[in-house]
């Protein structure tokens, strides 16, 4: 008897993805950027995420990308007291399927603009209060939105200024210091001045933005078992996360 109720379960289970599956496409997927200018680009060009959200037209077919809140000298604090005081934003933050954020890279160029006498050694000292606004950037995040938030790491400049890519360097380790996201490293594969739009620019061209946009592709594809959970079905010992029309099967019970 109970062999043949966990296979009536199974084949419910199957219909149910079936039919899920096909109403995806009635549903709105929604992206919402919080960057600086690497997420706008230069004279407000195709990015990445622009990329990403032709990649999910694939499988939705309304797919809403807000960069309302995204600006180029957008720091850190600044983003955090909009989270903190936009309604809108508080709303947009508790709606959207998915979050990426993109800044630390305005901040670090102010702590270098005003810093004197840098060496190796006090570095990371001045840098320290980069951590402190982004940990509670993060925080103030949470409170809205209890989803992962995707965090988008810098690549090295073309320029050769020494402690502008040693910052980049001791800016990623700090963006990807908290535990409650996932960080996307695109240190290693902007490594060529093919990537930019010219050779003293930051901005990167088509190529460089398509190559972030299959770095962020790849890494989800390969954690899909930690997107916008809002309910689990518990069946057997196992869990079968649905979640704004997806099942998404978590990692540690498809490896039992």
């Amino acid at each position: 008897m109970k062999k043949y109720l966990k296979l009536l379960i199974l084949i419910l289970l199957n219909i149910s993805v079936y039919f899920i599956y096909n109403n995806m496409k009635n549903i709105t997927y929604r992206i919402l950027i919080l960057g600086d200018n690497m997420s706008l680009g230069s004279n407000y060009q195709t990015t990445y995420i622009d990329y990403y959200k032709k990649y999910k037209l694939k499988t939705y077919h309304k797919v809403k990308l807000n960069k309302t809140y995204s600006k180029k000298d957008l720091s850190i604090s600044e983003l955090q007291e909009k989270v903190h005081t936009n309604k809108t934003l508080k709303r947009d933050l508790i709606s959207t399927n998915i979050l990426f954020l993109n800044v630390g890279y305005n901040d670090l160029l102010y702590k270098l603009s005003i810093s004197e006498n840098l060496t190796p050694n006090n570095f990371p000292l001045i840098l320290n209060e980069i951590r402190k606004d982004y940990l509670s950037l993060i925080e103030e995040i949470r409170t809205y939105y209890h989803k992962d938030i995707i965090v988008i790491g810098y690549y090295e400049s073309p320029k050769n200024e020494y402690y502008l890519n040693k910052g980049i360097t001791y800016l990623n380790k700090i963006l990807k210091s908290p535990n409650n996201i996932i960080y996307i490293d695109t240190y290693n594969n902007i490594n060529n001045k093919k990537y930019f739009s010219n050779p003293n620019s930051y901005f990167l061209n088509t190529q460089g933005n398509q190559v972030i946009s299959k770095k962020i592709i790849k890494v989800l594809e390969n954690n899909k078992n930690i997107w916008y959970i809002n309910k689990a079905i518990y069946i057997y010992g196992k869990s079968f996360v649905m979640a704004e029309g997806e099942i998404i099967w978590k990692k540690e019970f498809i490896q039992k």
